[in-house]
């Protein structure tokens, strides 16, 4: 019996074949370059011709705390950064034993050390105080000499110059800003810890009760996780209630764990009667787009909130590139005017909440460290109602036919740039 070798018809690539894909894709690569540092330069032109034009405040008002109707917890709801820091620094003077505090961007400002003296009398009292910070983003005098030495801290992913700055792993960051005093009070949002960022129209939560022992347990399996050997350990949070109504999402992505996205996903694929989304930054997948162009095709109310300009203009950029679309199929948009809009807020059929740190955008749903809570209320509901409908004042909707009659230099950015979302 004998073995027929067969042989590969397959014939290899010209060379010159080769070398002219190589070009293309350079080229394609110095078109972009070009195009995202257009953008950049036009943004900050921009920025400094709307100088001074900019109004005193944005419409907001302040929420009274309230029980939620199946647990003995109480939430408020926080649409400006002096209320917050008012309650946060008055949270933290009332701790008797312990304040976790977790930040993504703290700032060596007026803001910054009015929140570290505070942790610092803490301290003082005997409160355990454990802090972390991301250190890419914040400021870098943190480390010399900020925090009092009474107080545990650590900077999450410090880097270096030197081969570890090239690692992989430096691109995912610590975007989560959580609070939690005494295991009896928690805060978390998306607010930073700096003037700049008070300043910019957020959303923030207050929670006290047993749902705080969740958002306590997220602050320890973090730290037990992500700082030196030698730290002090954080025990299990223990009596961790199970309620349904309140649920604290995480996303880690070292143990490739990313439940935020498949939360919004569910919830928006149940509604029957409203979707009201805000978020900075908006660059869905393609199967976070079929669910909120399905829901509008079937007659929800799907209205998606974002900055008119946010501080990453290139992720605007993309955003723009996904509007036709959504707008073709019944989707709502309005762009948020004059200040940096930085909520990540969702409210669906007077009924699901949630309030957390993650944006609709690829770092926050498959990259960065974020946490979202997920309520189930029709009191913080109508809340949430409340806080979206005075944001509107401040926003312009977005229609198809004028959209469509948008300048040529911002389509051709839009399309030149749109293999870049997947970065974003």
């Amino acid at each position: 019996m004998q073995t027929q070798i067969r042989r590969s018809t397959s014939q290899p690539v010209d060379p010159s074949l080769r070398r002219r894909l190589f070009k293309l894709g350079v080229f394609a690569i110095i078109v972009q370059l070009i195009v995202a540092v257009t953008v950049l330069i036009r943004s900050k032109y921009a920025d400094r011709r709307r100088e001074g034009l900019r109004p005193a405040t944005y419409p907001s008002r302040t929420f009274e705390p309230m029980l939620l109707e199946h647990c003995d917890d109480e939430v408020r709801l926080y649409m400006r950064g002096e209320d917050l820091v008012h309650d946060l620094i008055d949270a933290i003077d009332r701790a008797t034993d312990e304040v976790l505090f977790e930040t993504f961007i703290w700032c060596d400002d007026t803001a910054g050390r009015a929140v570290r003296d505070a942790l610092g009398r803490a301290a003082d009292r005997g409160v355990t105080v454990k802090v972390l910070w991301d250190w890419l983003l914040s400021d870098h005098s943190l480390e010399t000499g900020f925090f009092p030495a009474n107080i545990e801290v650590y900077s999450f992913k410090r880097m270096h110059l030197g081969p570890s700055a090239l690692r992989p792993g430096n691109v995912l960051r610590d975007h989560r800003k959580v609070v939690v005093v005494d295991q009896r009070v928690a805060f978390l949002g998306g607010y930073n810890i700096g003037d700049e960022y008070l300043m910019w129209r957020d959303t923030h939560l207050r929670i006290e009760g047993a749902a705080t022992r969740e958002v306590a347990n997220a602050f320890a399996d973090f730290w037990n996780q992500h700082t030196p050997a030698l730290a002090n350990r954080i025990a299990n949070v223990s009596d961790r209630p199970w309620d349904p109504h309140v649920i604290a999402h995480r996303n880690d992505p070292t143990l490739a764990i990313f439940p935020i996205r498949g939360m919004y996903l569910e919830a928006i694929d149940r509604a029957e009667r409203k979707v009201w989304i805000t978020t900075a930054y908006f660059v869905p997948d393609r199967a976070f787009r079929q669910v909120l162009t399905e829901a509008a095709r079937r007659g929800v109310d799907v209205r998606v909130l974002i900055p008119a300009r946010s501080n990453h203009p290139l992720t605007d950029v993309l955003a723009h590139g996904m509007f036709d679309d959504l707008l073709s199929a019944g989707v709502r948009i309005f762009l948020y005017r004059d200040f940096m809009l930085h909520a990540k807020t969702g409210v669906i059929d007077d009924t699901w909440v949630t309030v957390g740190t993650a944006n609709l955008d690829r770092w926050s749903m498959l990259g960065n460290y974020e946490i979202n809570l997920e309520l189930r209320s029709a009191k913080l509901a109508a809340q949430m109602t409340e806080l979206f409908e005075i944001d509107l004042r401040q926003c312009d909707e977005v229609h198809l036919e004028g959209w469509r009659r948008r300048p040529l230099h911002w389509r051709v950015s839009e399309r030149v740039l749109r293999s870049l979302a997947p970065l974003m």
